[in-house]
């Protein structure tokens, strides 16, 4: 009970009452979104607001199944994973329907953040710091971005346990107690649970640990004993014997301290690398770096094929400037710059935090990996911060004398960019809700501050400075706003779809949607978020853009050899068919595709899931299909304009995309020259939301196809290719052909055709 009793004191009044306002303020920032898209009826579904990530739907998939106890064989289900089983929990122990949770869990556990950063703080007697760096850190532009409401994805902890295992390193710095072991191995533990791929993560701070040990700090034998329990809980062996071998290694530490010596150490180390090597606990990370560093990962099936490189399609990957890369570290450049400078400041007196650079170099990993990696930075970048602007009051030394006169101008600075957003506002006619509503939070907390620090001028600087660090952070917060996944339109889809096809039915769609698919419909799919490398989606990809009968061959093949290769167990779905086919080219195969008779049984029906959405995306759909198989060369994109954006101009109508199309739709001109239109299609809707076309045959040797979607306010042009694809001619025309295809729900949102073959 004493040691219990120390161990809380951590807690004592002034650091608890730091963290709880820290992790309100992360919270009461979060429920703008919330607050935002409250007033969106088509946000909502069953009641509840919609998540506004893609990935989270995997999640949901696992929960969902784990409520119901069951999933189909090779459904992808993420059945079991951790956030999917943590849901599951609260599900089944609250009041709480798995929606609310997915909307709200972010929410609540992403302020947890602020524990640690405050408690790693007060280590090393730089609680004020921590509080700073609490604030800033859980709002930060990336930090917050994958973390908002809504925001269902294991980011909401993936960076809050690395900075527990930092807190308990720079603990065990200070304090050199033995519970500092199990705040350092237990965190890891958990990280490796939750997230499996932070083992890169954890190997490196337990790497640097060692060089700083060997540098720093070579005689302290705790620091060594450490690393042994950081090895056990990056061990590839299951989570529970992990915990197991921690509890065991630390109680023979603590009781068995007569025998440690330098040769128990030594077998100790060998006994746990041992384990470690045995159980794969150097699984490399290779494909990351080469996903999104060095970007060489070549799509190929690993046979003979060559596949379009998913990576050049994907945001998150790409590579990202320095101000954006500031930005979304520390919600802007200035206090970047500052961080930076405080960071290497608070190495210089404490040179413990350097082995956070393993994480601060992840984030740093932005600069050419993309911008998905800066959210790691944003912790040890906001202690930085702290640590600078502490430093920095603290110089200051004001006369008594002069103290009145500092108070009145601290104030009028704390106060003036507030008069003058709210003098804007009255200017515009509108007061902003939410600043109705802090507003009087904001002068309270100013007031007890005041109260409290009215004496320090040097704490009195710490409340504008502050703010004004966490300005461009509430500007983010108030512009981000994030629609949800789908609309409710596309769920009342794929809810009606639910009710039509099987569980063992495949959905058809891009990658995009998968998801969401499976979660709403109940069906399995092809590819999703994480099953969308160059060789899974060529095959959609070639039904969605090729024409209906290659279309349906191709989408009948892949479903019912996607799932022969569960119990057969073979790489490429390609080859295979060239083998049970005779066929010895792949360029030959899918060239005459629409000539094959397909001879493989039907074991389940295939719906094709088209929604108006994909149409922005149609062109890098396309891309996946359209390259020679056997060189990797890729064959011209087709010729594909989508514009919502036209006037009527002198001499047609002109697009945004820089394209005139004639009065009279009998030409189309771009680039200095005009060239004729082959057909001409106007759709609208009726009354009763059953497609009308009206089609004008202009000139049968015409380049263009020109279609004005009434409905959608949106004209398209495009080439022959594209308009004879299957996605053009079933979402946009609803031509199809009848041997084939079934319209099963045909929605302004999403339409939906099952394969007849």
């Amino acid at each position: 009970m004493k040691n219990l009793a120390n161990f809380l004191m951590i807690f004592r009044s002034q650091t608890l009452l730091l963290i709880i306002l820290a992790y309100a303020f992360s919270v009461i920032c979060r429920f703008e979104w919330i607050y935002w898209a409250s007033d969106y009826a088509e946000f909502f579904w069953n009641n509840q607001l919609m998540i506004s990530t893609n990935d989270g739907y995997a999640y949901a998939e696992g929960a969902r199944d784990m409520i119901a106890g069951f999933h189909q064989p090779n459904d992808l289900s993420y059945y079991g994973t951790p956030l999917s089983t943590l849901s599951y929990l609260v599900v089944k122990f609250s009041p709480f329907s798995l929606e609310t949770v997915m909307v709200y869990l972010s929410v609540f556990l992403a302020g947890l953040v602020v524990i640690p950063i405050i408690l790693m703080a007060k280590e090393v007697s730089l609680t004020s710091a921590g509080f700073i760096a609490a604030l800033v850190a859980s709002i930060a532009n990336s930090y917050y971005n994958r973390t908002m409401a809504g925001y269902y994805d294991t980011d909401m902890l993936i960076i809050s346990l690395p900075i527990f295992t930092f807190w308990g390193l720079v603990r065990l710095s200070v304090k050199r107690d033995l519970r500092s072991f199990l705040i350092i191995a237990f965190s890891m533990l958990i990280s490796s649970w939750w997230y499996p791929s932070s083992f890169s993560l954890n190997a490196a701070i337990t790497g640097f640990f060692l060089l700083y040990t060997l540098i720093f700090d070579r005689k302290n034998i705790l620091n060594y004993q450490a690393i042994l329990f950081m090895i056990l809980a990056i061990t590839g062996v299951e989570y529970f014997v992990r915990a197991l071998l921690i509890v065991a290694l630390f109680l023979f530490i603590k009781f068995g301290s007569r025998f440690i010596n330098l040769k128990t150490m030594i077998i100790l180390a060998i006994l746990v690398g041992s384990i470690f090597v045995f159980f794969g606990g150097l699984n490399p990370i290779w494909f990351q770096l080469k996903f999104y560093v060095f970007r060489s990962v070549s799509d190929s099936d690993g046979v003979v094929f060559k596949f379009f490189n998913v990576n050049q399609t994907i945001m998150e990957s790409g590579i990202v400037d320095f101000g954006l890369f500031a930005k979304r570290i520390s919600g802007h450049e200035i206090v970047f710059l500052i961080s930076v400078i405080g960071y290497t400041l608070l190495c210089l007196k404490n040179r413990i935090f350097l082995v956070a650079l393993p994480m601060i170099g992840l984030g740093f990993l932005a600069l050419k990996g993309g911008l998905r990696f800066t959210i790691y930075a944003v912790p040890m970048m906001a202690l930085g911060f702290g640590y600078a602007l502490i430093s920095l009051v603290n110089l200051i030394k004001i006369d008594k004398k002069q103290r009145k006169i500092a108070l009145y101008l601290i104030s009028i600075f704390t106060f003036l960019p507030i008069v003058i957003l709210g003098l804007v506002q009255l200017g515009n006619g509108v007061m902003i809700d939410e600043f109705k509503l802090i507003l009087p939070i904001f002068v309270i907390a100013y007031f007890l501050f005041y109260l409290k620090f009215r004496k320090d001028i040097s704490a009195m600087l710490l409340f504008p400075l502050s703010l004004f660090a966490l300005c461009p952070s509430f500007v983010h917060v108030y512009e981000y706003k994030p629609l949800s996944v789908f609309m409710n339109s596309e769920v009342s889809v794929l809810d009606r779809l639910k009710k039509i096809a099987q569980p063992e039915d495949y959905t058809l769609a891009w990658w995009d949607y998968g998801y969401a698919i499976r979660y709403y419909s109940d069906t399995k799919t092809l590819i999703d978020g994480g099953k969308h490398l160059g060789k899974d989606n060529f095959a959609v990809s070639f039904a969605l853009a090729n024409n209906q009968v290659k279309s349906a061959k191709m989408g009948r093949l892949e479903v019912e050899y996607t799932e022969k290769s569960y119990t057969d167990k073979f790489n490429s779905n390609l080859k295979e068919m060239l083998k049970d086919y005779n066929a010895t080219n792949i360029n030959d195969f899918l060239l005459n595709l629409g000539d094959l008779n397909i001879t493989t049984p039907k074991t389940r029906d295939v719906y094709y899931y088209l929604p108006d959405r994909m149409m922005g995306i149609f062109p890098v759909v396309a891309k996946f299909s359209r390259l020679d198989l056997l060189s990797g060369k890729e064959y011209a994109d087709p010729f594909f304009i989508v514009s919502t954006s036209f006037m009527q101009g002198s001499n047609g109508i002109v697009l945004s995309e820089g394209l005139t199309i004639a009065n009279d739709v009998t030409t189309v001109s771009f680039s200095g020259k005009t060239f004729r239109v082959n057909t001409y299609v106007q759709t609208m809707y009726d009354k009763d939301m059953k497609l009308q076309k009206q089609v004008h045959n202009i000139d049968e040797n015409g380049r263009f196809y020109v279609v004005y979607m009434t409905d959608y306010g949106r004209f398209l042009v495009m080439d022959k290719e594209a308009f004879n694809s299957a996605y053009i001619q079933l979402f946009v025309l609803e031509n199809y052909d009848k041997e084939l295809f079934e319209p099963v729900i045909l929605d302004p949102s999403a339409k939906v055709y099952k394969l007849k073959g």
